[in-house]
């Protein structure tokens, strides 16, 4: 059996066009000499080829889940989507145990989210659809407390999204916006306390920047170069503030950038800030986490006929190690074993901590020095399955610094070439890959900076010149190549899976 060091260059996608692409202006020579002489194919990532609605860019957690399945499951995006079109949502229990609770006692429904159509951790869409639906419920107030995105969006197009729910809100006359923040501090996943603080201070202490006119104010940021990603926390009406009684409805779905908030809020024993937390205050969610134990939530994702290669190698006794700085780290660890367990028996996870800065161009090779050791240590300790995470090309790419992220892939590199010789060093084949685009697009037709994902195709390599490789395919055929590839035998879950092998 061969043993597999695979490589996942995060948002690193394959564009022939130059202009804002990173990694055409970084000139890669290693990587470019991997792909000139190995076999090599180009995978879609993004829209139904990963589970996702048309027109939807991949991301990190649906694509690392993809590529550890070997297919594609039903996304969260689409179960809130369907149950708010259908109504069902109505007859959910704990949607009907939050709308008992508000309307027993008179009080105020908090609706808080990522306010954006970026599809990655929310959509506006779900958002102003569910508004009309708790009127109906008998909801008499709402305050929504906006998260401004500027990073699955342009980076200045939050005054649209707001002037949709503020819409929605008046015409419903149920509430209105009462609070707005940059993701920076309401959605922060790096243990960065003092943005976590930020935003709790505001929504549960009133402290920020008092406004009356949100347009005035985020373009007013926008003059000081501070855009939506950013946006500081700011107060539109001073009784916007948790009380007693009232509860609060979390409407994201991804997990990772729930944790520090929702926790700061509910956890007894949160201990790294103070929180104002008011009497008989209940919070809600989309989807339940296990690292949320004290919130309610409306959905389960169902991980029936769900096998991932990470347990599948567990229960045939393989060891393997999971390795990323922080940023990435859920990834290679829950998101890739989907979200059944972080750790499998055999399976060994190193954390490299991410710099602590407010932004990563001010470090564009982040911490992927440390990576590559920790690699390198896996290596020499003859795991059977390495998993790796450079975070760079998708981190580097969310700042819009095209400068930097070019500088990073130049470093990365360099690192790229010193890990794959060690791994041929210790009898090693190596897979390289993507899981979607991002810094291959960081700048539009007309010249304006974009920090989302893209649709491009990513990479994938084998370093083995025996074998021949489909010119095309799509995430879902990694795992059936890769076990394929290490005379493992496929799964019943992969069984309709094509891999991307030439048959001879």
């Amino acid at each position: 059996m061969k043993k597999i060091l695979m490589i996942i260059l995060d948002g690193f996608g394959m564009r022939e066009e130059e202009k804002g692409n990173a990694v055409k202006l970084a000139n890669m020579e290693f990587f470019k000499s991997l792909w000139e002489n190995y076999p090599h194919s180009l995978l879609k990532a993004s829209e139904h080829y990963v589970g996702l609605p048309d027109g939807q860019f991949g991301n990190s957690e649906v694509c690392h889940q993809v590529i550890g399945l070997g297919h594609t499951v039903k996304q969260k995006i689409t179960i809130i989507s369907e149950a708010v079109d259908q109504k069902t949502i109505l007859d959910n229990v704990e949607f009907q145990d939050m709308v008992n609770h508000v309307n027993m006692y008179g009080s105020t429904l908090h609706l808080m989210g990522l306010t954006s159509d970026g599809g990655v951790h929310s959509h506006i869409d779900y958002m102003k659809k569910i508004i009309p639906l708790l009127k109906e419920q008998g909801i008499k107030k709402i305050v929504f407390h906006a998260i401004t995105d500027g990073r699955d969006t342009f980076r200045k197009s939050s005054i649209k999204y707001l002037d949709e729910i503020n819409k929605i809100l008046t015409e419903e006359g149920i509430g209105y916006l009462g609070t707005i923040a940059g993701r920076f501090y309401a959605m922060d996943r790096d243990n960065k306390w003092e943005r976590t603080k930020s935003y709790c201070d505001l929504i549960t202490e009133g402290k920020g920047f008092k406004v009356k006119n949100y347009a005035n104010a985020i373009k007013s940021c926008y003059d000081k170069n501070i855009t939506d990603e950013f946006l500081p926390p700011l107060l539109l009406n001073e009784d916007a503030v948790f009380k007693e009684n009232d509860c609060l409805l979390w409407l994201n779905f991804r997990p990772d950038r729930a944790r520090q908030i929702l926790n700061s809020l509910t956890h007894p024993k949160f201990y790294d800030f103070r929180v104002t937390r008011p009497n008989n205050f209940k919070v809600y969610s989309m989807f339940k986490q296990e690292d949320v134990p004290y919130v309610k939530s409306f959905f389960e994702f169902s991980h029936d006929n769900l096998y991932p290669i990470g347990k599948y190698f567990s229960d045939l006794k393989l060891t393997q190690a999971r390795i990323a700085e922080t940023e990435k780290y859920s990834h290679v660890t829950y998101f890739f074993n989907s979200e059944l367990s972080k750790e499998f028996e055999g399976q060994d996870n190193y954390l490299v901590p991410s710099p602590k800065v407010a932004t990563y161009d001010q470090t564009p090779l982040m911490s992927a020095r440390d990576v590559t050791v920790k690699v390198k240590e896996a290596l020499e300790k003859d795991y059977d399955f390495i998993l790796v995470n450079y975070a760079n090309p998708d981190m580097l790419g969310h700042t819009g610094n095209l400068d930097a992220t070019i500088e990073s892939l130049k470093g990365l590199d360099k690192l790229l070439e010193d890990v794959v010789h060690s791994a041929e060093d210790n009898f090693y084949k190596v897979f390289i890959l993507a899981d979607h685009g991002n810094c291959d697009e960081m700048l539009s037709e007309t010249g304006e900076i974009i920090t989302t994902h893209s649709l491009a195709e990513v990479p994938f390599i084998i370093t083995d010149k025996s074998i021949e490789l489909k010119p095309n395919g799509d995430l879902t055929m990694v795992a059936p190549t890769l076990l394929k590839y290490m005379d493992i035998a496929i799964p019943k879950n992969m069984e309709n899976t094509k891999d991307l092998f030439i048959e001879e």
